[in-house]
């Protein structure tokens, strides 16, 4: 599908500006000049033409109770198929790349309840696809989450507002899990998104819509709006950055503040020696401007040493949680 000028106004528009009202498509469409009727419309082509992967939200996975980790992993290439089928079924494993680590070729994301479970789901799966090594990279704080792609100059921006403190529990906002994970699910397209799951938990459409202000302000919700496909617009690169630096936590917290470039900025931690616990991820129409991002963080942070993981291969693609 040709993506035209007006297409491309759209999908900013869903992805930097999606209005937090009872009825956004509508408000969306007097942006944009056109009615509600044609927005619904074309957003209905661009997710069948594997465009946009969702309008919705990300509830934060501490939000939820659970814990994550990042792993990296030395799977032998004979398994690595093994590994992709088995990946598939696993709801809480997301990030899932083959990158050009010269050690470990395999990076993904897992989560679980709590880190027991993490860490028995974690050893279960290295011994499922003999995995020659991995280490575990846990997260201690994600500071930064908002995959957006300024898609007019190809590379992933975004500002952070400021890096979260403690999230609160679904307990500690007097809401049930089932609710939270109601709302991670992508919104339907129609003239009121909410009006299903506002009916189901017991709120008006108002009242949802102010508790989302709500959750977003705490930082429970975060990456509001589209999420867009980015093979298909033109964002074909992606790269792990990771360095190491004195004052680790101040120079993550100065990369989610600072670093537009930056979808994911995590600080992480291990029970193993691994000197690159602060990555923050980058997305771009090619390696170059991937690499000028990554130049601007280094100098930000004078960092003592760093690596760039680029993509070889997504193994869950089109996989959103």
């Amino acid at each position: 599908m040709e993506i035209s000028d007006l297409d491309k106004k759209l999908l900013m528009e869903l992805e930097y500006n999606f209005p937090v009202t009872v009825s956004p498509f509508q408000t969306i469409a007097e942006r944009l000049n056109l009615s509600e009727e044609e927005i619904i419309s074309k957003i209905k082509v661009l997710i069948d033409n594997e465009i946009i992967k969702r309008i919705g939200m990300y509830i934060n996975f501490r939000a939820k109770g659970m814990e994550s980790a990042l792993i990296a992993a030395d799977i032998p290439v004979d398994n690595l198929e093994k590994y992709r089928r088995i990946a598939l079924g696993i709801r809480e494993l997301t990030h899932n790349f083959i990158r050009n680590h010269p050690r470990f070729n395999v990076w993904l994301v897992l989560k679980a309840n709590s880190r027991e479970e993490l860490d028995r789901n974690i050893v279960e799966l290295m011994k499922q696809v003999e995995a020659r090594d991995y280490i575990t990279l846990y997260s201690k704080k994600s500071l930064k989450l908002s995959v957006k792609y300024d898609i007019i100059r190809g590379i992933s921006w975004s500002k952070n507002d400021d890096v979260p403190g403690k999230i609160p529990t679904a307990d500690e906002l007097g809401v049930s899990k089932e609710f939270l994970k109601a709302l991670s699910l992508p919104f339907p397209i129609t003239n009121r998104p909410f009006r299903d799951i506002s009916e189901k938990f017991g709120y008006t459409e108002e009242e949802l819509v102010d508790l989302i202000v709500e959750l977003r302000r705490k930082h429970v919700i975060k990456d509001y709006g589209a999420t867009l496909n980015g093979e298909k617009v033109g964002i074909k690169e992606n790269g792990m950055l990771l360095f190491d630096t004195e004052n680790l936590e101040s120079a993550c917290n100065e990369i989610a503040l600072n670093l537009e470039e930056a979808t994911h900025v995590v600080l992480r931690e291990s029970d193993k020696k691994w000197d690159y616990l602060c990555y923050c991820m980058l997305h771009g129409k090619n390696k170059d401007v991937i690499f000028d991002a990554a130049k601007k963080a280094i100098r930000m942070i004078r960092a003592r040493s760093y690596m760039i993981l680029y993509s070889l291969d997504n193994l869950k693609p089109g996989i959103v949680i």
